[in-house]
């Protein structure tokens, strides 16, 4: 059966399937009429079962194992609130088994299960495959019909454990109560994740093929091919082409990522049950959800995409967490080279954090959870920036609520690019016509120094110089802002501190001697040199890419025309930070970001499959005809 026959299903023919399907699995028995309370009480041990196969609408049976709370070596027999987690990366891991565990003794049925194609669970596994919706959707049917399940059931996971449940609640699955998805959940993949506003999230994409590869072949030769390689080399041999690259070792993941390089366009490719969630809100289930992010996290646009709309379109509670965090799922006080005090991890985020939202929504527990404001954010800063014990830079922060972002008692400002390299709150005067131009050579892109990226690419906040152990890089190192292909705008050192919080804009002004090319913007905190830091340090906030030939909004290419002048918008991911007195304001305007994103050939040539670079000149203007300039959510006094 394929996957679109699933969709023209409706809901009340699932539902006869589920009963039908489930009779002789020797689990499957008719919930009673009364069901009865759940306990609070924790217990001193868990029960499992391995390897319980789940059938799936078209026979296909999903490895899933179950751990239930136990006293004496004997399951609880009272029926109980079902938690499940849906991952690909192998349900034994030893942490997923702990905080099944403990949260299977604190009073739930914990399902663990691999999903489709992966590890113990049958059937074809491809990454953001629409049939994982659809099995999500009957796992959680499934399991309401158990004799353990009192009927509710609330996901939980981080990454593509986030993404499983945003899938099963876009076809609101009656028994799905809550969900909570840390760091993951794409509102649009081609707006952030897989691509960015044109461009490719190489790094990302190419280095999670590349391991999957390893950890997932059983051909010993096939891993050692590719562990004999370094990933890195191969980002000098890019574009990868069919055949050509150690990822042709399993054509399924070559397949996937040449995909994703090549199909530049945003069209119906994106906008499948996997790919995107924006298109599918509506439908979506109304439950209470918890939306997690970092500032360095690479899914933070669509967390907060996904928690305003979900927020206006739903009656049930949507709630919003973002800390200084990356996409680790680590949810800890540091990030990068930068630290931001104790106060900044949820240092029981695996297990009690869950169990409080849990035990409100599924046991109906007056637990911290339900009062929370809509909103609880992180503001970076604050720190006196000395060097701690672990070599990180003391950035400090605190804590904050809200109701709606950009939150109540911010403003924004603008922040015009200036001929001498300013950024400042006044407009170009009448006459100041001003542009800088660079050479842009895709043989030499910019080197990528943390940021929203992966973890193998170093993720997170760093001083933004060159180093030897960052793909890309090249001796002497010396710093991102010393490259003749980086322009620099900045605020003369505050006399005040500058808290901003919310979105990042960049309206610029530009043209290119190609007919393709990209530009880059990123924020930064400008720390003066310190006993500690005798260079100072200049910490990255955000970053963003435009895509030319995507201009203004575009979602088919459309080349540009050398030498003509065209506005273009970058945006950067979200952010808050308080710039301290003594600080500079930074915008970095570039041209490549290598390789979190994929360089521009600026051949106009299809994207992923060029066979040239050329070497362009690219021109940034500032003038009152074209006002470029730099665009902030600021609290209290303008810079």
């Amino acid at each position: 059966m394929k996957v679109s026959d699933f969709s023209r299903r409706p809901i009340h023919s699932v539902l006869a399937w589920s009963c039908a399907a489930l009779l002789g699995t020797g689990l499957a028995q008719p919930a009673p009429a009364q069901v009865q309370p759940a306990s609070p009480t924790d217990y001193p041990e868990t029960v499992e079962q391995a390897d319980v196969m789940i059938p799936m609408r078209d026979g296909i049976q999903l490895a899933t194992d179950i751990y239930r709370p136990a006293r004496n070596g004997h399951a609880e027999s009272a029926r109980l609130p079902v938690l499940l987690h849906r991952t690909p990366y192998d349900k034994e891991e030893p942490a997923t088994i702990a905080i099944a565990k403990a949260l299977a003794r604190h009073g739930y049925v914990v399902m663990v299960q691999d999903m489709r194609g992966r590890h113990h669970s049958q059937g074809s596994f491809s990454k953001y495959y629409s049939i994982d919706a659809y099995d999500g959707y009957d796992t959680i049917e499934w399991s309401a019909q158990q004799n353990f399940s009192d009927g509710k059931v609330g996901m939980y996971g981080t990454s593509y454990a986030a993404h499983t449940q945003a899938d099963a609640s876009k076809l609101a699955p009656p028994h799905l109560s809550t969900a909570v998805l840390n760091m993951g959940g794409m509102a649009n993949a081609w707006d952030h994740s897989v691509r960015n506003d044109g461009a490719f999230e190489l790094g990302r994409q190419l280095s999670w093929a590349w391991e999957q590869i390893i950890e997932d072949s059983k051909d010993p030769v096939v891993r050692a091919r590719l562990q004999h390689e370094h990933l890195d080399d191969w980002y000098t041999a890019l574009p990868l082409r069919k055949g050509l690259s150690p990822l042709s070792s399993a054509p399924a993941y070559e397949a996937y990522y040449l995909d994703e390089a090549t199909h530049a366009d945003d069209d119906a490719y994106w906008h499948t049950l996997s790919m995107a969630w924006e298109p599918y809100y509506r439908q979506t289930a109304d439950i209470p959800m918890l939306h997690l992010g970092g500032w360095y996290d690479i899914y933070l646009r669509g967390t907060i995409e996904n928690w305003q709309q979900l927020s206006h379109l739903k009656k049930s509670p949507q709630r919003l967490i973002i800390g200084p965090w990356t996409h680790h799922g680590d949810i800890r006080s540091y990030a990068g080279d930068v630290d931001f005090g104790p106060d900044a991890a949820i240092t029981d985020f695996d297990v009690g954090f869950h169990e409080r939202w849990f035990d409100h929504y599924l046991k109906g527990l007056p637990t911290a959870a339900a009062g929370e404001a809509p909103i609880h954010f992180f503001v970076m800063g604050t720190g006196d920036g000395h060097r701690d014990a672990h070599g990180r830079l003391e950035h400090g922060g605190y804590w904050r609520d809200a109701t709606e972002w950009p939150p109540k008692g911010t403003h924004p400002i603008q922040l015009y690019l200036r001929a001498d390299g300013r950024l400042s709150l006044r407009s170009p005067a009448p006459g100041e016509a001003a542009s800088t131009t660079y050479t842009f050579d895709p043989s030499h892109p910019v080197p990528t120094i943390g940021g929203g990226v992966s973890r193998r690419l170093f993720d997170g906040a760093y001083d933004q110089r060159e180093r030897p152990d960052m793909p890309g890089s090249r001796p002497p190192y010396l710093p991102l802002s010393a490259r003749s292909d980086v322009v620099v705008f900045e605020t003369a050192p505050l006399d005040h501190d500058v808290t901003i919080m919310g979105p990042v804009h960049i309206k610029l002004f530009g043209s290119s001697t190609g007919t393709d090319t990209d530009f880059t913007a990123k924020l930064v905190d400008v720390y003066p040199p310190s006993k500690d830091y005798p260079a100072g340090f200049d910490m990255n906030l955000t970053d963003g890419i435009r895509r030319a030939r995507y201009r203004d909004g575009l979602k088919q290419g459309k080349l540009i025309t050398p030498g003509t002048v065209y506005a273009f918008d970058i945006n950067p991911y979200d952010t808050a930070n308080v710039f301290k007195k003594g600080h500079r304001i930074r915008l970095d305007i570039s041209s490549s970001n290598f390789p979190r994103f994929d360089v521009n050939p600026n051949t106009g040539e299809p994207l992923g499959l060029n066979r040239r670079t050329l070497v362009v000149d690219n021109t940034i203007y500032y003038s009152q005809q074209y006002p470029s300039v730099l665009n902030l959510w600021v609290e209290g006094t303008d810079p």
